[in-house]
């Protein structure tokens, strides 16, 4: 597809961004405890400028110092010459950076900054600890003051504009929604009144900045609450910040006050079972009110989709996020024609960025680290043998031979990719089947030697070809529990589901295990209008809780609108003719009448290659990695097969 709209230039208020590719405002963790910028926090985002993205929003930077929660810093002077050196090192590609401004307001928490926090209103969240205090009239003028004082640094620093976060419930979120803003005073009651605290940061930031200085504006265009921002009051919002003098608008979703805000239509995280450019629906009813350019986002990850929905006139711009983790060279790639290193909104990073971690992706090793692991041949190149062609397996074999070693990748099924084909064949993680063509396209332009159909089970052919590096890879088997009727026909592993296209499924269904693989296997066979029952040992709140919020939300969700019964509480004892026979906790027992019962009780690693080379007569480096060290998931698959290959 021709990417003319993607790559055509636009004025962004009196600045001209070169694409209409931003990098979204996504937290990294790069900064230093204090809240400057460090070294990495730079080149994290020089690389992504390298890359051609053409607008970059910063990570929000906190105005305040007393209600600073952990991120970048701009409530002071001294934070000047550190965003100065990042201005500088992302402009010199000749993107556009603007700095992202907020303050928490009520989603503050006192474990962090010690004090209570503080909200246009006195409104008790569902979900945070602490009821916020109401914000005097005297306080909000302070705040004011604070957001354009941070503007000011802004430009003093290099920056080409600011962008004002409004959005997921932060302190002018607070302000603009009806639902957290009960206020009675000029700062409330009306949509003018509600207003008035964002206008004049606007105002006020254009007073000291001046016209050539970017403003941006992001709200949250619906909150899912019966008094919050609908899309008829988003469109109002939008207008008056255009007359108030915001140059963009950024539209977002959700409000972070209630439960279940994970599970919405809308998800300011979008996961890996959310549809391309879920959020895309909210810019387009927002620009039919505005006529300054308007953001669109949501889990945007192909740049085909990006083409169409700025061809059609939806958006202005697309914010590109989680995809700028995954492949640093997004927007250069789709320039020149490549496919790029596919994110599968899996939300590793966003898990990560919560546990107060560093950033990290699970396609993408280098993410955060690509001046450390800037590719660069080995001083002595080897010959190396990878045996099995699942993630790890072709992460492994790419990598080394990007640093120049001669590789064979030997795999004993007819194609590559492991676990990844059968995870690649439910409608609803089509991103998992992007990487596999990304890993298939990759390895056929390498110089990998690929040998399909080749069981790897003695040590004849790894002796003939003499390596001098063995990397296994092998993965893992499924793990079935031994209990009556396991032999039975009707039984199967999630494998044999996915794999062995002749088998006629039943309509009565019943998984066993209710793990992610588990769910998604029910979810799937469910799709297909079969009915789906699916058991665990787990309580329902248990179950699924290794995974990431909205994720398993949003897995649930889908489950039981396909109209699959979890069953929690119950172990598996037998197989019958009739069905499964699980215990409840209370010792009773229970038929689930089924013509098919599917084990997803996880794995067993293969190790059957252990034995065979320490007996090798050849003299070589071995290294296990992936499943058949221990069952775990692509992230540590794709990871542990990057690093092996740097080992070398």
């Amino acid at each position: 597809m021709n990417l003319e709209n993607l790559f055509s230039p636009i004025m962004v208020g009196r600045s001209e961004v070169k694409n209409r590719v931003v990098m979204a405002p996504m937290g990294a963790n790069f900064e230093a405890v204090d809240g400057s910028v460090t070294e990495a926090l730079i080149d994290y985002f020089e690389e992504r400028a390298r890359g051609e993205v053409g607008l970059i929003i910063s990570p929000f930077a906190m105005v305040s110092r007393e209600q600073r929660i952990g991120t970048l810093g701009i409530f002071s002077d001294r934070f000047i010459p550190g965003m100065s050196r990042l201005c500088g090192r992302v402009q010199s590609f000749g993107a556009k950076f603007v700095l992202q401004i907020a303050h928490p307001g009520g989603k503050a928490m006192r474990e962090l900054t010690g004090k209570r926090p503080l909200a246009p209103s006195s409104i008790e969240s569902l979900i945070y600890p602490e009821r916020p205090r109401e914000l005097t009239r005297e306080e909000i003028e302070e705040l004011i003051e604070e957001f354009v004082e941070a503007a000011r640094r802004a430009k003093e620093a290099g920056c080409d504009g600011i962008e004002v976060h409004g959005a997921h419930t932060y302190l002018i979120g607070q302000f603009i929604s009806p639902h957290t803003n009960r206020r009675e005073d000029e700062y409330g009651k009306d949509l003018e009144g509600r207003m008035k605290f964002p206008s004049s940061i606007v105002k006020g930031v254009r007073r000291i900045c001046g016209e050539d200085f970017v403003v941006g504006f992001k709200f949250s265009a619906h909150e899912h609450l019966e008094e919050g921002v609908d899309d008829d009051l988003a469109r109002k919002i939008a207008r008056y910040m255009e007359k108030e003098g915001a140059d963009y608008i950024h539209a977002a979703a959700t409000s972070s006050t209630i439960p279940g805000f994970l599970e919405c239509d809308f998800p300011s995280v979008p996961s890996i079972y959310s549809p391309q450019g879920v959020l895309v629906k909210l810019a387009e009813n927002v620009k039919k009110g505005v006529g300054i350019p308007v953001i669109g986002t949501g889990g945007i990850t192909d740049p085909e989709y990006a083409e169409r929905v700025l061809r059609e006139r939806r958006v202005d711009l697309v914010a590109i996020g989680r995809a700028l983790i995954a492949d640093a060279q997004w927007a250069l790639n789709a320039r020149t024609g490549k496919k790029p290193r596919y994110c599968i909104k899996c939300n590793t990073c966003h898990k990560e960025l919560f546990a107060r971690r560093r950033v990290k992706c699970a396609v993408n090793p280098a993410a955060g680290e690509e001046r450390r692991f800037e590719m660069r041949k080995s001083l002595s190149p080897k010959k190396v043998a990878v045996v099995g062609a699942g993630p790890a397996g072709m992460e492994a074999a790419l990598v080394a031979s990007q640093r120049g070693h001669n590789v064979i990748l030997y795999e004993e099924k007819d194609s590559i990719g492991g676990k990844m084909v059968f995870a690649s064949v439910p409608q609803f993680k089509p991103e998992i089947g992007k990487l596999l063509e990304y890993y298939e396209r990759s390895l056929k332009k390498s110089p990998v030697k690929v040998r399909l159909g080749h069981r790897i089970s003695a040590l004849d052919d790894l002796s003939r070809e003499s390596p001098e590096v063995v990397i296994v890879a092998v993965g893992a088997d499924p793990l079935v529990p031994e209990i009556p009727g396991i032999e039975k026909e009707k039984v199967l592993t999630v494998l044999q589901l996915f794999e062995d296209k002749t088998l006629a499924i039943g309509k009565e269904v019943v998984v066993v295990g209710a793990g992610l693989i588990g769910s998604e296997t029910s979810w799937y066979l469910a799709s297909q209008n079969r009915s789906v029952k699916v058991v665990d040992t787990l309580a329902r709140e248990s179950i699924l809780e290794d995974e990431h919020p909205t994720n398993r939300s949003m897995l649930i969700r889908s489950m039981e609108k396909e109209g699959v019964k979890i069953l929690e509480k119950r172990e598996i004892v037998r197989i019958e003719e009739e069905g499964a026979v699980v215990k409840r906790e209370n010792g009773t027992e229970e038929l689930l009448r089924a013509d098919n019962v599917v084990f997803a009780t996880g794995f067993e690693p293969k190790d059957d290659l252990r034995g065979a080379l320490s007996k090798a007569s050849f003299d070589a480096e071995v290294y296990f990695i992936g499943d058949c060290v221990e069952p775990r998931k692509l992230c540590e698959a794709i990871h542990e097969g990057y690093h092996a290959a740097w080992k070398i």
